[in-house]
């Protein structure tokens, strides 16, 4: 009789624990179902982004001339304020920015182009930056996601082998002029520092002034960089940055480096 009880107990936690198991990976199936369908919701928002490229009238407004080519997505949204390409990756996307008074900064950090919520956000240029300074530091952020959107594929700049395949990438203001190719000259980790910490920080060189800045900051991603690329840049020279997270270290950050070798 005791045996029975017991072997009864025992069905009784077994079938306890499948019923918990079963609601745990039912729970998890679903996150990632979910996650993953939000994913491609994304990208296909940014899919068509790329196919509204197009050849419409420049547009004149406060700030400048809007070539043809973005004059329809900027009329939609005019935080659009550039375009990042990397060719051979899934890196293709609009770059925004809002740095008027009163604007949040990170506003795009889970905004997508539409400005509705989006996990994934949209590439956005740090305030500092300005596109209409030429000697300059543009620094721009984009989420490293699991699902291989956003700047996922930049991290791939970790290997020399990937910068070989892959040495220039491509960035455009929306403006008249500032369009161009840039050459990578360092691909570095590095993180999120306290703030009285000495390390350098490459985050605070964002719009980028003067000579002394300009070469503090090419000597210090210089002497990071995880491999020589056998470039470099002197004082006159547009660098544009390109930052995203990654998981070396807490608040880890990978980025890379590029100058612009020629303008359209």
């Amino acid at each position: 009789m005791s045996r029975k009880r017991k072997t009864n107990r025992m069905g009784l936690g077994t079938l306890i624990l499948l019923i918990i198991c079963l609601i745990v990976f039912c729970g998890s199936g679903y996150y990632l179902a979910d996650y993953f369908l939000k994913a491609w919701r994304a990208q296909n928002q940014f899919s068509e982004l790329q196919d509204r490229q197009g050849e419409s009238r420049d547009l004149l407004t406060e700030k400048g001339v809007v070539i043809g080519k973005y004059a329809d997505l900027y009329k939609e949204n005019n935080d659009l304020i550039g375009w990042v390409e990397i060719k051979g990756t899934r890196i293709n996307y609009p770059v925004m920015q809002t740095k008027d008074e009163g604007d949040d900064p990170e506003f795009y950090l889970h905004r997508d182009f539409r400005k509705d919520y989006s996990e994934s956000g949209t590439p956005f240029m740090d305030a500092a930056s300005d596109i209409f300074i030429p000697t300059s530091n543009w620094l721009v952020y984009g989420h490293h996601m699991k699902s291989g959107i956003m700047f996922h594929d930049l991290v791939e700049y970790d290997s020399k082998d990937f910068f070989e395949e892959h040495p220039e990438f491509r960035f455009d203001t929306i403006y008249k002029g500032g369009q161009g190719t840039y050459r990578v000259i360092a691909a570095c980790y590095s993180k999120i520092y306290p703030e009285d910490s000495s390390a350098f920080k490459f985050y605070q060189y964002a719009g980028i002034t003067s000579e002394e800045k300009f070469n503090e900051y090419v000597a210090g991603v210089k002497s990071l960089s995880l491999y020589d690329t056998g470039e470099t840049a002197e004082y006159g020279d547009q660098l544009v940055t390109l930052s995203t997270c990654s998981y070396q270290t807490k608040e880890g950050r990978f980025f890379i480096v590029g100058k612009r070798i020629d303008q359209d």
